[in-house]
């Protein structure tokens, strides 16, 4: 009776979780969520632009690898091993990783500019944005900075790469049509290239769901920028923030149950992060700075 007493007072989810085939030492092991951390961009109000780390739960705030010069668009490893991100440190410019103790530059240049990049599902090649041909296209290289290839090629401006998590296609934005839409790329028949958008308005950075299934993108096609997102195959749309605040920069967490995003829905930039479906937001930094940008969700990390 007294057991049974206790158990009435005690939280429906808890009560349910203990009833539930694991008892009481699974629930102690659900309650505890695995690992992830959030890295971005900032600068202003004190900052220089350089790239930030946080944990999930916004905690654990700290500069990566600080350095006078610029930094910026990070991106993790698949594996969750590292974070790459662009520099203009050591006079050039160019894509270097940092595994937490040391920083290795990958490939850097003097006379162009690479920006905005993406690993494979593999972590073999990454994709990126770059100025080297003298205009904005598309290339690949491996992870040790080697074998350079072109993918794209066209007067417009492609940029904002990011390699889906199946490997078959990498979306990006261009102004091939006459204005900033969203296409995708497939690796295996590279001159079948696709519009998933088409729309007057801006069109922002890409990035699929960890499944696949989802692209979110920021878009100013119902007023300021709102995160929007739809499915591969562009048949369906769907606005996730309100539409009278700027919300931009989407990135997804692992599990693909969360968005993170930038928005100035309190008067300066900062981290974000919604469900999914675009419910229960709240903001994850307290910066006020001037410019947050370009944030990328770290896998699950041991």
């Amino acid at each position: 009776m007294a057991a049974m007493s206790i158990l009435a007072r005690l939280p429906r989810a808890v009560l349910l979780c203990i009833l539930g085939a694991g008892g009481v030492e699974a629930c102690g092991r659900a309650e505890t969520p695995p690992r992830s951390r959030i890295a971005f961009a900032a600068e202003g109000k004190g900052l220089d632009r350089a790239i930030w780390v946080i944990e999930s739960d916004g905690t654990g705030l700290a500069e990566v690898a600080p350095d006078p010069e610029i930094d910026e668009t990070p991106s993790w490893l698949p594996d969750g091993s590292a974070l790459s991100f662009m520099s203009e440190r050591d006079g050039l410019k160019g894509l270097y990783l940092w595994d937490g103790a040391s920083l290795r530059r990958i490939a850097a240049s003097q006379t162009f500019i690479d920006r905005g990049h993406s690993w494979s599902p593999d972590g073999r090649w990454t994709v990126f944005s770059s100025s080297r041909d003298g205009n904005w296209e598309l290339y690949t290289m491996s992870s040790v900075g080697s074998h350079h290839e072109r993918l794209t090629e066209d007067p417009a401006i492609d940029e904002w790469p990011a390699w889906s998590p199946r490997s078959e296609e990498i979306a990006f934005i261009s102004e091939r049509g006459g204005q900033r839409d969203l296409y995708l790329f497939n690796l295996q028949e590279p001159k079948k290239l696709r519009r998933l958008t088409n729309d007057r308005a801006y069109d922002g950075r890409p990035a699929w769901s960890p499944d696949g299934t989802r692209i979110a993108w920021p878009s100013e096609r119902e007023g300021k920028t709102a995160i929007f997102v739809t499915d591969p195959e562009g048949k369906s749309f769907q606005r996730l923030t309100p539409k009278d605040v700027e919300s931009d920069w989407p990135a997804w967490s692992p599990d693909g149950k969360q968005i993170a995003f930038v928005s100035n829905r309190e008067g300066f930039d900062e981290i974000w992060v919604m469900q999914a479906d675009g419910t229960r937001p709240r903001r994850l930094t307290t910066l006020r700075s001037s410019k947050v940008y370009t944030p990328a969700w770290s896998p699950f990390l041991k």
